[in-house]
């Protein structure tokens, strides 16, 4: 653009230029030299002139218009950069508070059941769902130790199995008639 506007000054540099003096005769027919301009050559010069000025002008004015138009796009594009900066502190944020909620339920969930050095090694690399499953199944597996019970019965059943009342059943299909004997013998013991 700016290559326009000097080739419009030099445009209108150049024709006003001064063409030489001509030396004209008047009527007393004495020769002078005169230094004006025919009036027919100024009109054209200086119709140029406008001409070239009001093309600069024209520049000047789209220039400023490109300016503003790129500003107003700049200025949209500073709302746009704000809105996404404000919803990013947002999501910073919840991000700061997940992380302080996992941190929190990690530490609760590790003290909640005693690990050994290699379960706090397995324990470090889940992540939070993982690790909830894992303190689950450890606590089930806590949970589910051998009931204990009274040794003075044995748990294989009766110590003299020639004897076992359990091995026939009566005639209804169950021991109900020799009920009195099987607990005679249980509360012998």
């Amino acid at each position: 653009m700016s290559e326009d506007v000097k080739q419009a000054e030099s445009t209108v540099a150049e024709d006003s230029v001064k063409e030489p003096a001509q030396e004209e005769t008047t009527n007393q027919g004495v020769k002078v030299n005169s230094d004006s301009v025919p009036y027919q050559r100024f009109s054209e010069v200086n119709a140029r002139r406008k001409e070239a000025e009001a093309k600069l002008d024209a520049y000047k004015s789209k220039a400023e218009t490109k300016r503003k138009a790129e500003l107003e796009k700049q200025g949209e594009y500073k709302a746009l950069l704000d809105e996404s900066k404000t919803e990013m502190d947002r999501l910073e944020a919840k991000a700061k508070q997940w992380e302080a909620y996992e941190s929190q339920k990690r530490e609760q969930l590790i003290q909640a059941v005693e690990l050994t050095e290699s379960q706090q090694k397995i324990a470090s690399k889940l992540d939070l769902i993982e690790l909830e499953s894992y303190v689950s199944d450890l606590t089930t597996k806590q949970n589910k130790q051998p009931i204990k019970t009274d040794a003075s019965i044995p748990a294989s059943g009766m110590p003299n199995l020639a004897d076992n009342p359990f091995e026939e059943t009566d005639h209804k299909g169950g021991f109900t008639s020799k009920w009195d004997a099987i607990m005679a013998k249980y509360q012998n013991k």
